[in-house]
């Protein structure tokens, strides 16, 4: 009886703990000032340029550099496609809070490069 007091001890503690309201993927990877090279370009290359590479004869938009990629979110849809729509990246999962934060900071500071 006494062990079974103890497990139910553990679970509903591990119970408590797992309901914490913020994750990693909400606060974790924030920065205040992003840039091109050292923030963004790493997200377009592991997420987007699978299907958004140079050369590519689909038709599809390169998201390659640092013009290319600015000017998809300054007159393009890229936002709408990976944040309000999430159709985009394809056959992945959605960017996280963090990344879509990320990128909108770097918009909202006026696209700095480096």
């Amino acid at each position: 009886m006494k062990a079974i007091k103890i497990i139910t001890g553990i679970l509903f503690s591990i119970g408590l703990i797992s309901c914490e309201s913020s994750t990693y993927d909400e606060i974790g990877g924030y920065v205040d000032n992003p840039t091109f090279t050292k923030n963004i370009k790493p997200i377009f290359d592991n997420k987007c340029t699978n299907c958004h590479y140079a050369g590519n004869n689909d038709g599809i938009s390169e998201l390659i550099d640092y013009t290319t990629i600015r000017e998809s979110i300054e007159y393009g849809n890229t936002l709408r496609d990976i944040d309000t729509l999430a159709t985009m990246p394809k056959n992945s999962s959605k960017l996280s809070n963090a990344t879509l934060k990320l990128i909108y900071k770097w918009k909202e500071n006026g696209y700095p490069e480096n």
